[in-house]
C-alpha cells in the first residue's frame, strides 16, 4: 500500500481547501431570508421569546447621489445562551448538536452554512451569566481559505455596547448575538428592502410560533447607528404571521382580512377538527401521523356582493379579487406548505397548476414529525423535502409494467427500496382526491360574480334573455315559459335556489345572490359550470322562467375552451393571449369536426336526415340569439 499523505501540500488530497470553501458558500440557500431562518431556528431552539434582526446600512457615494447599502446583519436573541464548548461546536460544520430530534435545527450545520452563504465573516457572542461575561468566537473565510482547520477557541469578550444600545430591551442574563459582516451575497441593497423581502417569508416560516405568542421577531433597519423606529416606509416592525391557509385571525394579510380569516376549513374532517385528515406512516415498527389541513377561500374573499362582508371602499367591486392586495398576497402563497416541528420547510408550488388563477384560493398544509425526516427527504438546509416534492403530479400508471395493479406496482418498487413508497398513498390522495374537489368548489364561488368578467357575462345574459323574450312574443313557447305561467316569484326563487345548492353544490351565499339578481333583472337564462355525471359537454335545467345551461367541468372541452378563454392570469402578455385565442379557435374547430364525424358515422339515412335537420335548426336559433333583433335598414 502506498504512502497515505494528507498534508496541506498534497496534490492527492480528496477535498482541497478551496473546494471546501466553495462548497460552504454554495450551500443552496434560496436567498438571505432563508439563510436568516437558520439563525432564528437556533434562537427558538434556545427558548428565546424575542429575536431581533438588525440590517445595518452605511452610505455609499454614487455618481449623482448618496445611497445606502447593507454592510452588516445581526440576529440577537434572549435565549438560554451557550457555554464555551457548545459555542465552539455550533460553528463546526455537521457537529453532533443535531442529534436531538426535538430541535427545529437538528443537522448541526445551520449556523456556519447559512452564515458563510451570505458573508465572509461571522462572529458570535453567547452568554449564560450576563452579556459582560459573554464568550466570543468567529469564522473568517479568508483564514479558512488560508488553511485554518479549527474553530477558534472562544474567549471572554463583552457584547459591544453598540448592539445593546440597538436592542428593543436590555440584554438579559442569557442570550446570543450573531453578526454577519463583509456581506457579499445579500441580494437586496438597502436595510429597508432587505427586511421587507425577508419579513414575509419569516412570517410564513414561523407563523405558528408567532400566532401562538411563543416568540416575537423584530425587523430593525439601522442607519447611522440608530434603529429607524419612526420611518413610515423603512421603520422597524415586528414580523406578522403569514398563513398560506389564511385560517389565522391576526396576520399580515392586507385589509379586510388582516384581523379575520380569509379562508375557511375545507369540507373534510369532523366537527372537532374541521378541514383535517390524518395519514399514518410506520417507521421501524412505530406509527407516526401525518396531519393534512386544507382550506379554501371564503366567498367574500372573491366576491364583492356577499351580504355583510363588503370589500374596502377603495376596492373596485367589478375587478377580479386576484387584482386586489389580498389576492396578490394569496398569489405569493401558492402551493402545499410542508411543516416540521411547527416550522415551515417549504411552500411547494409544484403541486399547483401554474397558469390557473384559482390556485391562489386554496391552501394545504402537510405537517409531519421529525421522525419522518428521512421519509420526506428533508434537506440539511431545511428548505424542502425532496421525496415529497418528487411526488407532485405523480402517475403510477406511467411507471407500471404491463397490466400491473396498484398493489403489484407497490410490491415491485418495494423490492427495489424505492424511497417514494411510504408517501405514495398520501400523494395520490392530495393529487387525485383532495385538490380536484377543492378546485371544483372554488370554481362555483364566482359563478354569479366573475369580477372583471361580470359585466361581459351580464351582457351575454341580457342578450340571451332578449332573444328568449323575442321568440316568446313571436309565438314560440318553451317549457320554461309554460312553467312560469303558474309559478309565483317565490316558487321561482325556491326552485332556482334548490337547483344551485342541491344539484350543483354552490354555496348558499353565491346561490342566493344569483337568484336575487336574476329575478330583479328578469333574466330568463343562466350559465354555470359544474361537474356533471354525463358524457355531454353541457346539460340544461328547465325551470319556471329560467333556462339554465350547465357546462360540464368534467368534459375536456371545459379545460380546452372555457378555461383557456376565461381563467386568464392578470399578468398574461400579448403573445400568451394570442396563444390562448389560437388554442380556443383550434378547440372550436375540433368541436365542429366531432359533430360532422358523428353525422358521417350514422348509417341510417333517415336518422342522418334528422340530425342534419337539428343542425340547421340550431343554426337558426344561433342566428336569433347572436343577432341583436333589430330590423335591417
Amino acid at each position: 500500500m502506498g504512502d497515505r499523505v494528507t498534508g496541506e501540500g498534497s496534490k492527492y488530497r480528496i477535498v482541497s481547501p478551496s473546494l471546501t470553501v466553495k462548497a460552504m458558500r454554495d450551500s443552496g440557500y434560496k436567498n438571505t431570508a432563508y439563510a436568516l431562518a437558520e439563525l432564528i431556528d437556533n434562537s427558538i431552539d434556545a427558548e428565546a421569546t424575542l429575536v431581533q434582526v438588525f440590517a445595518c446600512e452605511s452610505p455609499v457615494q454614487g455618481a449623482t447621489q448618496t445611497r445606502h447599502r447593507v454592510d452588516t446583519i445581526a440576529v440577537l436573541d434572549n435565549g438560554k445562551g451557550m457555554d464555551a464548548e457548545l459555542l465552539r461546536r455550533a460553528l463546526k460544520y455537521g457537529d453532533g448538536l443535531g442529534g436531538d430530534r426535538v430541535r427545529i435545527g437538528r443537522f448541526g450545520m445551520g449556523l456556519p452554512n447559512s452564515s458563510m452563504s451570505q458573508c465572509t465573516k461571522v462572529e458570535v457572542w453567547s452568554w449564560t451569566n450576563g452579556s459582560p461575561n459573554a464568550m466570543y468566537t468567529y469564522l473568517d473565510l479568508e483564514e479558512i481559505n488560508g488553511g485554518l482547520d479549527d474553530v477558534p477557541s472562544p474567549v471572554h469578550r463583552p457584547v459591544p455596547e453598540h448592539w445593546s444600545d440597538l436592542s428593543e430591551a436590555p440584554l438579559g442574563t442569557t442570550g446570543t448575538l450573531v453578526v454577519w459582516s463583509d456581506l457579499d451575497r445579500v441580494k437586496w441593497h438597502g436595510a429597508g428592502a432587505t427586511l421587507r423581502n425577508t419579513a414575509e417569508l419569516i412570517g410564513r416560516v414561523y407563523r405558528h410560533y408567532l400566532h401562538d405568542g411563543k416568540v416575537e421577531i423584530k425587523m430593525a433597519p439601522v442607519r447611522e447607528g440608530k434603529v429607524l423606529e419612526e420611518d413610515e416606509d423603512n421603520g422597524a416592525y415586528f414580523a406578522e404571521p403569514n398563513d398560506p391557509l389564511y385560517l389565522m385571525d391576526s396576520t399580515g394579510t392586507p385589509p379586510p382580512f388582516g384581523n379575520k380569516p380569509m379562508f375557511e376549513p375545507f369540507d373534510m374532517g369532523n366537527e372537532k377538527e374541521p378541514g383535517v385528515a390524518y395519514f399514518p406512516i410506520t417507521v421501524d415498527g412505530t406509527k407516526h401521523n401525518v396531519k393534512v389541513r386544507a382550506s379554501i377561500a371564503r366567498p367574500e374573499a372573491r366576491r364583492a356582493d356577499v351580504e355583510g362582508h363588503p370589500w374596502p371602499d377603495n376596492a373596485n367591486p367589478n375587478r377580479d379579487a386576484g387584482f386586489h392586495p389580498w389576492g396578490q398576497h394569496a398569489r405569493r402563497n401558492i402551493g402545499i406548505s410542508l411543516v416540521r416541528q411547527g416550522r415551515e420547510l417549504d411552500l411547494d408550488s409544484k403541486w399547483a397548476i401554474g397558469y390557473d388563477p384559482v390556485e391562489r384560493w386554496w391552501g394545504i398544509e402537510v405537517e409531519f414529525p421529525p421522525e419522518l425526516d428521512d421519509i420526506f427527504g428533508v434537506t440539511n438546509n431545511k428548505q424542502t423535502a425532496t421525496v415529497f416534492s418528487s411526488l407532485a403530479h405523480f402517475d403510477w400508471t406511467a411507471e407500471a409494467e404491463g397490466d400491473e395493479t396498484p398493489k403489484a406496482f407497490k410490491d415491485r418498487i418495494a423490492e427495489f427500496g424505492d424511497p417514494r413508497l411510504p408517501l405514495i398513498d398520501l400523494a395520490l390522495y392530495l393529487e387525485k382526491n383532495l385538490l380536484p374537489k377543492m378546485r371544483r368548489k372554488l370554481r362555483q364561488h364566482t359563478l354569479g360574480n366573475r369580477g372583471g368578467k361580470k359585466r361581459h357575462d351580464d351582457d351575454v345574459t341580457s342578450k340571451a334573455t332578449d332573444a328568449v323574450k323575442r321568440r316568446q312574443e313571436d309565438g314560440h313557447t318553451g317549457t320554461t315559459d309554460r312553467l312560469a305561467e303558474e309559478a309565483t316569484e317565490n316558487d321561482k326563487r325556491q326552485e332556482q335556489y334548490a337547483a344551485l345548492t342541491e344539484r350543483h353544490h354552490l354555496d348558499r351565499d353565491t346561490a342566493q345572490s344569483m337568484v336575487d339578481e336574476a329575478l330583479e333583472k328578469d333574466w330568463r337564462v343562466r350559465w354555470i359550470s359544474s361537474p356533471q355525471d354525463s358524457t355531454a359537454f353541457f346539460n340544461i335545467d328547465l325551470m319556471a322562467g329560467m333556462l339554465q345551461v350547465i357546462f360540464n367541468t368534467e368534459h375536456p372541452l371545459h379545460n380546452e375552451l372555457m378555461t383557456v378563454l376565461e381563467d386568464v392570469p392578470e399578468d398574461t402578455n400579448e403573445a400568451e393571449l394570442r396563444q390562448r385565442l389560437a388554442r380556443a379557435s383550434d378547440t372550436f374547430k375540433l368541436l365542429v369536426f366531432s359533430w360532422a364525424r358523428m353525422e358521417d358515422e350514422i348509417p341510417n339515412k333517415r336518422d342522418r336526415a334528422r340530425i342534419s335537420d337539428a343542425r340547421r335548426d340550431w343554426g337558426r336559433y344561433a342566428r336569433d340569439f347572436i343577432e341583436d333583433g333589430s330590423d335591417d335598414e
